[in-house]
């Protein structure tokens, strides 16, 4: 029985390792899909980096210099939005994700060229050209800015919004949904529909043993993709993700638990199904609403408060936020021992489901 195990396994891995289109959706297309929300969203906190030009000769009067040096200062602080600085003569026009500014050469104001419908970053880097300026006008007065506004932290202690964190975990969930859903379905229904399991039903081999080497090998190579993805977040891209700690290691149980339910989600799909175009319909009422309502790479944290209830849920809705509760705010697994228990009757139930409604033969 174990034999056979071991020779299923193996087939399956070698399968995987000779497929190039596998081996690109499993450890090419993750990358991909980081690099491109990272280049979007930004990571830590930031609506991305804006260039400021200061038109060259401006600043001639110690006034404007100091003035130069209050801006400069305002984009070292916590605002959400960063700034590339640089000094221009004044061309014709202002280019895009650009905040150009200009010092007046007597008693006027001082100009600030941005694109009024531009891109949310530049508009929020104009802001804080506003607010710099006005506190280094104030300053001019002998009036302290402190001395008019003091602004309180608030702050709840919760730990500050990341994108690279939250894209990163968000991607690690989107990859073990598409080997475990997408491509373990598909693959079996592909299987079935060339009548190749009839090999298994003359051996014969028991269904249990068949799924069981199917979750063996989707599980080593969903360990070779999520280690792949993190090792790229954290040397390719800098996020703050500790690949040797504690609550990392905590992760692993949590990332094979929730891949295996999502393998049995993907088993049980095509237990039944008779086509490739069939299997993939239904993959397909699963796999997209769970990208847009998995709170997987958009934040779900404005969603009215009865439609967050009800996706709480949800079987990936639970994974991802158990995920990110022990992997970046470091919440012990006893502590989520409700809904990592809720995952794993969800597990037992699908692959339950899955055992006994599986057939090797077409309709």
């Amino acid at each position: 029985m174990f034999s056979i195990l071991a020779i299923l396994t193996r087939n399956e891995l070698l399968g995987f390792l000779r497929s190039k289109s596998s081996l690109f959706w499993a450890m090419g297309f993750p990358v991909l899909l980081l690099t491109v929300m990272l280049m979007a969203f930004g990571q830590r906190g930031s609506l991305g980096t804006v260039k400021v030009e200061f038109v060259e000769g401006g600043a001639q009067e110690s006034a404007d210099l100091r003035c130069e040096a209050a801006i400069r200062q305002a984009f070292a602080g916590a605002d959400p939005v960063k700034a590339e600085f640089s000094t221009v003569s004044s061309p014709a026009t202002v280019a895009a994700n650009t905040v150009r500014i200009v010092f007046p050469a007597g008693a006027g104001p001082l100009q600030v060229h941005y694109d009024f419908k531009g891109a949310l970053a530049v508009r929020a880097a104009a802001r804080v050209v506003e607010i710099a300026a006005v506190r280094c006008a104030a300053a001019e007065h002998g009036i302290v800015s402190a001395d008019l506004v003091q602004f309180k932290d608030a702050a709840s202690g919760a730990k500050a919004f990341d994108y690279g964190q939250f894209f990163t975990t968000g991607i690690l969930v989107i990859v073990l949904m598409s080997l475990g859903i997408m491509s373990t379905a598909l693959s079996i229904a592909s299987l079935r529909e060339h009548n190749a399991l009839k090999i298994y039903a003359c051996f014969p081999v028991p269904k249990l043993v068949f799924l069981a080497s199917v979750l063996l090998s989707r599980v080593v190579m969903m360990l070779v993709s999520v280690g792949t993805l993190l090792l790229v977040a954290r040397f390719g891209f800098g996020i703050d993700i500790s690949l040797w700690s504690m609550q990392t290691l905590r992760a692993v149980p949590v990332i094979l638990l929730g891949g295996a339910m999502l393998l049995c989600v993907g088993i049980l799909l095509a237990s039944r199904t008779s086509s490739v175009k069939e299997t993939e319909l239904l993959c397909h009422l699963i796999h997209y609403p769970a990208l847009f309502f998995g709170n997987l790479t958009i934040p779900l944290n404005d969603a009215p408060a009865w439609i967050r209830h009800v996706l709480s849920v949800v079987p990936i809705n639970q994974f991802v936020s158990v995920l990110r509760q022990v992997m970046l705010e470091g919440a012990s697994l006893t502590s989520l021992w409700l809904p990592l228990l809720t995952m794993a009757g969800w597990t037992a139930l699908f692959m339950t489901a899955a055992t006994l409604m599986f057939r090797w033969h077409k309709r």
